[in-house]
C-alpha cells in the first residue's frame, strides 16, 4: 500500500500548517509555529509565487497533508465526488471525513492520520463487529466503530487516547465510553469540518486537468 512518509514538518511549514493541528504535537515545539517561514537556506527571505496556480496547487496540497493521501487516492476522492449531487467541494470533504481513519483520528482515539492508519491496518478497529483493516473504508452514518477488547488495553491506545482527551470532537462523532471506540452520527456539514483549505480552488485544480 502507497504511503507518505515524508517530513510533516517541513511540508507543514511550506504550506503553512501548524503541525499540531493535525497531530498531537505540543505547540510549543511546533516547528511552523516557531519558524514561520518556508524551509531551507532561503526560506526566511524567498518571494512565494502568488499565480492562480499555485494557489490552486496549494489548496490540493494542504488537502492531501490533513488526509494523508496520495495523488492517485486524492484524484479518485475528487471524481467520485464530481458524479455526487451536490456542491462537488462539500461532498468531497464528506467522502473524507467518512473515511475509517479519518474518523479514529476526530474521535481522538489516534494522535495522527498516520497512527490512526495504523490502527486500522493492523486490524485494531471493529465496524458494526465485523474487522475492518482498510484505511479508506468509508463508515455509513449511524456506524460503530470499535477496538478489539484485547487491542483496547494495549498501551499505545489507552496513550493516544489520554494525549487526545483535550481535543474538541465535532458533533458529527460520538466517543463511546472512554476510548472504546466511536459513532459516526451523520454526515458533517462544511463548517463542523476541521480542516482549513479552500475547496472550490482544489475543485477548479481537478476540473481544469480532467
Amino acid at each position: 500500500m502507497a504511503r507518505d512518509l515524508g517530513p510533516r514538518g517541513k511540508m507543514c511549514r511550506r504550506l503553512g500548517i501548524p503541525l499540531s493541528r493535525i497531530t498531537a504535537k505540543d505547540p510549543d515545539k511546533d516547528p511552523v509555529l516557531r519558524r514561520p517561514y518556508p524551509p531551507g537556506q532561503h526560506g526566511a527571505t524567498a518571494r512565494t509565487s502568488v499565480s492562480d496556480f499555485a494557489r490552486r496547487l496549494r489548496e490540493k496540497q494542504k488537502l492531501k497533508l490533513y488526509y494523508g493521501l496520495m495523488e492517485k487516492q486524492c484524484r479518485a476522492a475528487f471524481q467520485e465526488a464530481s458524479r455526487a449531487p451536490g456542491n462537488t467541494g462539500t461532498v468531497l470533504l464528506q467522502l473524507l471525513e467518512s473515511r475509517l481513519d479519518s474518523l479514529v483520528l476526530r474521535a481522538g482515539l489516534a494522535t495522527s492520520i498516520r497512527q490512526a492508519r495504523q490502527f486500522v491496518r493492523h486490524g485494531y478497529l471493529h465496524v458494526d463487529g465485523k474487522r475492518a483493516d482498510i484505511p479508506s473504508f468509508r463508515v455509513k452514518p449511524g456506524s460503530e466503530v470499535r477496538f478489539h477488547a484485547a487491542h483496547l488495553k494495549l498501551a499505545v491506545v489507552q496513550e493516544s487516547f489520554s494525549r487526545m482527551k483535550s481535543r474538541s470532537v465535532p458533533a458529527y462523532v460520538q466517543v463511546l465510553g472512554e476510548g472504546e471506540g466511536l459513532r459516526y452520527m451523520r454526515l458533517p456539514e462544511r463548517e463542523e469540518i476541521p480542516v482549513d483549505v479552500n475547496e472550490p480552488f482544489i475543485v477548479e485544480y481537478y476540473a481544469q486537468r480532467s
